[in-house]
């Protein structure tokens, strides 16, 4: 993606964003989709919104939309979010970048759904299961995208702690997350 923005680096504007994760990335000449923690100017509450960019090119590399020459997202309607979700999750398949990226949205949509039942500035904890085989790679790149939203792999003295691996072959994550 050279010749485009990268789309974790579209912040604008900035007194609104406070968190990005990219649940879809087409590259150069395609568009992204990511879920953003925004900071409401009308109730100062920080909200999960859905924004949606056009990548750009060589030629207009910052992509569209823009604010005061700045990349920018703008924000997808409610009405559309499962809907553009679902299809995100359809293009990491096809396109061959689905295991780790789709499992950390599963984490992530199952994360917040738990924090809006608790307050925030509290550490909460959870486990999750998935039936996808993970190696040590796959491990560390979940890792990376989790930390980003604020989720963790629980460490403790023991690494065996972190995950249990069924007999069924399922996998089981224990996570912390800040609320």
């Amino acid at each position: 993606m050279e010749n485009c923005v990268n789309p974790y680096d579209v912040v604008t504007p900035r007194k609104n964003i406070t968190a990005i994760h990219v649940i879809y990335d087409g590259g150069e000449n395609s568009f992204s989709l990511a879920k953003l923690k925004w900071k409401s100017e009308e109730t100062n509450l920080i909200e999960d919104k859905l924004g949606l960019r056009w990548n750009g090119t060589k030629q207009s590399p910052k992509g569209f939309p823009t604010a005061m020459g700045n990349p920018s997202w703008f924000i997808v309607p409610a009405k559309l979010e499962q809907v553009l979700k679902d299809k995100a999750f359809e293009l990491n398949e096809t396109e061959g970048k689905a295991k780790i990226i789709n499992i950390a949205n599963k984490i992530i949509d199952h994360v917040s759904h738990l924090k809006k039942s608790n307050h925030q500035g509290q550490l909460g904890f959870t486990t999750y299961v998935f039936d996808e085989k993970v190696n040590e790679q796959d491990r560390q790149e979940l890792e990376k995208i989790l930390s980003q939203n604020m989720i963790f792999f629980l460490k403790t003295d023991n690494p065996e702690d972190t995950f249990d691996l069924g007999l069924d072959g399922s996998l089981t994550v224990r996570l912390n997350f800040l609320i």
